[in-house]
């Protein structure tokens, strides 16, 4: 007895439920207008120890005592990859060959973040081609919410080849010494083996790197919608 009760119960909340609901046509779904939205952040961080707080927009920390601007290694944002053959990208070009050796465009210690503390998604109305007023997804960025560049970039760039034992995006060689050589009074060159400048010394090998930090700053709405879409039935949207 009781199973029927409640089974009748049910019944009776479903149909309740759905008594309110009645169909729209075409021409009454586009005379439906609404508002509303969301706001988001979003933060893609590589290989990096990066800020919790979005609303930090200085790239160094500050000295609490002298209030002067620390060096960029003080930075909120600092290169945390715990190896670095672990933290590149290595590519080959048409699966280029010397030698019958692979060749690779390495780009190495590969690290940063992008973060934006806030931009918005809401639903708005456009003039479409046909002069007839057509739904759209608008994204909308703020001037004081820039997209915040932090470390971003690489250390080396390099071309590195296969070996026999070892792949080219493996290699682990760094710069240690040069040889150098000096030629006396008769001529004679003499070849000795001298320190890399500490700039370089112990640094992977390569021909260049970027790293890129700053704030940059929008303001505005991208409005996104279909421009075939005419809201008649048959049309793609």
């Amino acid at each position: 007895m009781l199973k029927k009760s409640y089974l009748a119960v049910t019944l009776l909340i479903s149909v309740t439920a759905q008594a309110g609901l009645t169909g729209l046509d075409t021409q009454e779904l586009q005379e439906v207008r609404g508002q509303g939205g969301a706001d988001f952040n979003w933060t893609l961080s590589l290989n990096h120890r990066y800020a919790n707080d979005l609303s930090l927009k200085d790239i160094s920390t500050h000295d609490a005592q002298t209030g002067l601007v620390a060096t960029v290694n003080d930075a909120y944002y600092t290169y945390s990859c715990q190896n670095n053959v672990q933290c590149r990208l290595a590519i080959s070009p048409n699966n280029h060959t010397e030698g019958g050796n692979q060749k690779w465009l390495v780009f190495k210690q590969i690290q940063g973040t992008l973060q934006i503390e806030k931009f918005s998604l809401a639903g708005t109305t456009i003039i479409n081609k046909n002069g007839d007023p057509q739904t759209a997804m608008k994204l909308s960025f703020y001037d004081d919410k820039p997209l915040k560049i932090r470390n971003l970039g690489f250390n080396n760039l390099a071309v590195e080849s296969d070996t026999d034992t070892e792949k080219g995006y493996l290699k682990t060689t760094v710069y240690n010494q040069y040889q150098a050589y000096t030629v006396d009074s008769t001529g004679k060159k003499t070849t000795f083996a001298t320190d890399i400048p500490a700039f370089d010394k112990d640094t992977e090998t390569g021909f260049m790197g970027l790293n890129m930090h700053g704030n940059l700053h929008m303001s505005g709405d991208l409005k996104i919608f279909s421009y075939n879409c005419t809201g008649a039935s048959g049309a793609r949207c």
